[in-house]
Parts: C-alpha cells; structure tokens; sequence
C-alpha cells in the first residue's frame, strides 16, 4: 500500500514537471510576444477558447444599440410651446445707468416727421415700451423710444436719479409724449438727510410723495404731457398691498400735474381681486400674463399693459393714431380701387368710464328708477273676458249669446 501511495505521488511530481517545462518551452519559443494579444497562462497551456458564431454579433448588436438610442430632439424641431410662441423677441432690458432698448424691424416704416413717444420707468416699464412698440408696429406717424433702468426707483438715488436726470434726457429725445412706469422696486428702505426710514412709515411716505412730485414738475414745467401707468399686483401678497398704496401716490401727483393717470390692477387680478398668473389678454382669449416667479411680465401681459395706455396717448397725439371704435381699426383711405375691409386685431373691452364713445354723460339704465308713465286703463268691454273667447275660463260655461232678431245668421 505505501508502495502504491509512492508511485501516485512521483507521479504527479512527474507530471508537474513536465507541465512547467512545456510551458516555458512554448513561452520561449513564441515569436514577438508583445505583438501578440496578451493572454494567461491557462490559455497558453489549454488554448484560447473558441468564439461561437452567436458571441460573434453581439459586440456589434450592443454597439447598434448605442448608436441608434433616441437622442433629445434639436432645438429646430422642437414644437414651441403656447408660451414661447407668444413672447415678444426684444433684447432684454439692460441695468445700466441709462440705457436703449435695441430697436426691432418695424412692420411699417416710420414718417420722417413721425411723433415720439418717450417711455421711462424700472423693468416693469421696460415691459410696457415692449408692448407699445409692438402696438404702434404699422402705424408710421408715432414711434417709440424708451429709457429704461431696470433696477432703479426714487428710493436708491445713489443707483440712478431719476429727478436729476430727466430733464437731459427730455432735451435729448423731445418726445411728443412721456409715459413713465416706475415703483416696482421701492419696498426699501430710504435714507434722506443722513437718516434711514422704513418702508411705508410716515416720514417715508411723505419723503416718497415729495420725490415723485418733483419728477412730475420737472415733465410739466418742461411742456411735456404725461402718462402714468400704475403698477399691476404681484404674487407676494406684502408686496401688492405695498404697490397699492404706492400707486394711490402716482394717481394723487399725477392728476394734481393735470396728467392722466392709468390704473391697470384690475387686469391683472381674478375675479375675487386676488394675483393670478392668467388672464385675457387684447384678444379676449385665455393667456399667461406673468411669469412663474409672479413678478415679471410675459409678452402677452406686456401687450396688455400697452392697451391700457394706448387710448391716452391716441387722445394726445390726435389723428396721427388710427381711431378703434368697438375694436375695429379704421383703414386709411385708397387714392384708387376699392376700399379694402377693415381688420379686427382685437376686441376692446367696455369700461364704465367710457362714456365718451356713446356720446352721452349718462349711463345705461340711469332712468331705471323713474316710474313710467300710466298706461290707458282698458275699456270695460275689452277688458271684460266674453263668452266663448279665448280669456274666458268661467265654469260652467255660459251660453253663447245668440244673433239678434232682424240681423244676419
């Protein structure tokens, strides 16, 4: 038995033997190793495996796989949303001391002698010159340039003043009109004399009203009529109610100048008067008026802020803006041919306080509670149901009256 055991085990040191010499024998013996594709010592001994016919495609499957993955559609093809196509495409409002808006291709062109109409204000207002130069787009007589300082406001004169430099830029453009939007960035504190106030105290309020009073004085005493626009609500409920009151500063100082004053909050605002991110827009149809972040302006309500405005200044310019009545733009004349129809860009809503467009001073249904006047009392005979008409609803029924001795059946 251990004779048996011995021979087993010369045996297997033999065969390690021999495996280990063949193996440096064939590592020895192969020509440019590193040319060669490296493999392990158990291939080198027993072979490298054979590929099968199926393993050989899926390298190339795989590879297939990746390269026809669907990939994000391009920019070109992407459907616009409602939102995008609607954005009016001008060239952001820049936050510099003063700054141009670049100037879009206009529909028409404009009338060498064409009346200017200034706008000046923060960014809200930069929204609204966007909106009144696509207003005025096709009509060549009026034009629309805009001195926009997105950040600025009467509060932070050390930003941009507004009182100190409106009067270069008045010398400067000599516009027919001023239409000025500012307050949107006034919920600040105010230093004046070397002292802080806060927001809405007091001294802040009158310290505000006096600087918005200078502003407008420094426009009339220059002979140039004005136009301001309120502010619209915003999403912060704070906010709105801080606006309100700073619009009621702007009504106040500009009606006391002998300027026309536009409130636009109620286009703004749902029918429980609270912030709503939709509304109509010109054309009575559903829009997105502000952006998610509840303060800015999409095109749509810039548009909108521009058609409260429009019929202030088509009042100032006179003829030089086509006249709308009931949303229907009047075509100019054609020297030759026919007339052509006129086109209806939009419906203009009806507003209590456009009593002008009637011709009267008084309102629908003012004579409501006036009595009318006696009506003529019936005669007994015709007011008296008679056998056999159709008032009659006697029961039993009467006997119908018959004829007459001495007269026709």
């Amino acid at each position: 038995m251990k004779q048996a055991n011995a021979s087993v085990t010369s045996c297997l040191k033999l065969l390690t033997a021999l495996l280990t010499v063949a193996a440096i024998t064939i590592l020895a013996f192969t020509p440019d190793a590193s040319a060669q594709e490296r493999r392990t010592l158990f291939e080198t001994i027993f072979g490298k495996r054979e590929v099968r016919q199926n393993d050989q495609y899926r390298p190339q499957y795989r590879e297939r796989r990746r390269v026809t993955r669907r990939t994000k559609p391009s920019a070109a093809k992407r459907r616009p949303s409602p939102e995008r196509s609607m954005r009016i495409r001008t060239p952001a409002v820049a936050d510099t001391p003063i700054a141009r808006p670049g100037t879009a291709q206009p529909a028409v062109e404009k009338a060498p002698d064409a009346k200017a109409v200034l706008v000046v204000g923060d960014f809200i207002g930069g929204g609204l010159a966007e909106g009144l130069v696509e207003a005025f787009a096709e009509t060549p007589d009026i034009r629309i340039t805009s001195r926009i300082n997105g950040s600025s406001g009467f509060v932070r004169t050390d930003h941009y003043d507004w009182d100190a430099n409106i009067k270069a830029v008045l010398d400067e453009e000599k516009p027919a009109a001023v239409v000025v939007m500012i307050g949107a960035n006034d919920r600040q504190s105010m230093t004046a004399n070397g002292v802080s106030y806060a927001p809405r105290t007091p001294q802040w309020t009158a310290e505000y009203a006096k600087r918005v009073d200078s502003f407008i004085s420094t426009i009339k005493s220059a002979g140039y009529p004005l136009v301001w626009v309120g502010q619209p609500p915003f999403k912060p409920r704070g906010m709105s109610h801080d606006i309100l009151a700073l619009n009621e500063i702007y009504r106040t100082a500009t009606e006391k100048a002998g300027g026309s004053f536009i409130d636009v909050w109620d286009g703004f605002v749902d029918e429980a008067g609270n912030f709503t991110l939709t509304g109509f827009d010109i054309n009575g149809r559903t829009a997105r008026l502000r952006a998610n972040d509840g303060i800015n302006v999409t095109g749509a309500g810039k548009r909108k802020l521009a058609f409260y405005a429009e019929k202030p200044l088509r009042q100032l310019l006179g003829s030089a803006i086509p006249a709308v009545v009931s949303g229907v733009a009047s075509q100019p004349r054609m020297p030759q041919g026919p007339q052509l129809p006129a086109r209806i860009d939009r419906v203009a809503p009806v507003s209590l306080r456009e009593l002008d467009l009637q011709g009267s001073n008084e309102l629908m249904g003012a004579n409501l509670g006036q009595s009318p006047a006696p009506a003529k009392p019936a005669s007994s005979e015709t007011g008296k149901p008679q056998p056999g008409r159709a008032d009659d609803f006697a029961w039993p029924r009467k006997p119908e009256p018959g004829p007459t001795p001495g007269s026709p059946d």
